[in-house]
């Protein structure tokens, strides 16, 4: 009777288990770390922290699902968690690098990425191509990892920036806005000049000065 009753305990134990989501991360900065921890809370899985690295193989945004259970919801939300954070998530639906997941659970591995070696940004650049057109010719100064808008009122306000993937990741609060590079010819009254330009990928609700791209001309 006793182990019929201890059966019956493992299997209503296991028939309640919750699909839970496995998080890895490796070299995040605080701030990246705390803007995951809130998203991770927003979505509708349980979820751990695992402190193991991750595997090289694995792309710096990686979603690993289970083989037999796929929580398509689910997924999508820890997708747009990356995506929101300025990655480009890659998902897997088969074992990989000797991970393996069953029973709904989903393995979410976040690195991030060095500066390029060689890679430098620009010192000075200027906002352009804004949502709002009082935004533009903002001064933008970039020092290492640090990145100074000087605002409207004459303010400056200092952030994080990160370089991710081809990415430049510019981090506020919870938010964080990403931007594509390209080398464009640019229209001046000395004829068309050469530039630096950061187009912002995604619009973000506050604050509306991260609507912005960012460009240096360079005047020769």
């Amino acid at each position: 009777m006793r182990n019929g009753i201890l059966i019956c305990m493992l299997l209503l134990l296991t028939a309640c288990q919750q699909p839970t989501v496995y998080v890895y991360t490796q070299a995040l900065t605080d701030i990246q770390t705390q803007q995951l921890t809130i998203r991770l809370q927003q979505q509708s899985l349980p979820y751990q922290f695992i402190q193991l690295p991750i595997p090289k193989e694995f792309a710096a945004a990686t979603l690993l699902t289970s083989e037999d259970k796929l929580l398509t919801a689910e997924t999508e939300q820890l997708a747009g968690i990356m995506q929101a954070m300025g990655y480009q998530p890659q998902i897997n639906y088969v074992s990989a690098a000797n991970h393996h997941y069953s029973n709904g659970n989903i393995g979410f591995y976040l690195r991030g990425e060095h500066i390029e070696p060689g890679f430098n940004m620009p010192k000075l650049m200027r906002t352009t191509n804004c949502s709002e057109d009082r935004y533009n010719n903002l001064r933008v100064t970039f020092n290492e990892n640090v990145v100074a808008f000087t605002l409207l009122n004459g303010a400056r306000t200092h952030l994080e920036w990160q370089f991710y993937e081809n990415y430049l990741v510019i981090n506020y609060r919870d938010i964080s806005q990403s931007y594509t590079h390209s080398t464009p010819l640019v229209a001046t009254p000395f004829g068309e000049k050469p530039s630096d330009t950061y187009r912002y990928t995604a619009h973000v609700e506050s604050p509306q000065w991260l609507n912005c791209s960012l460009q240096v001309v360079y005047m020769d």
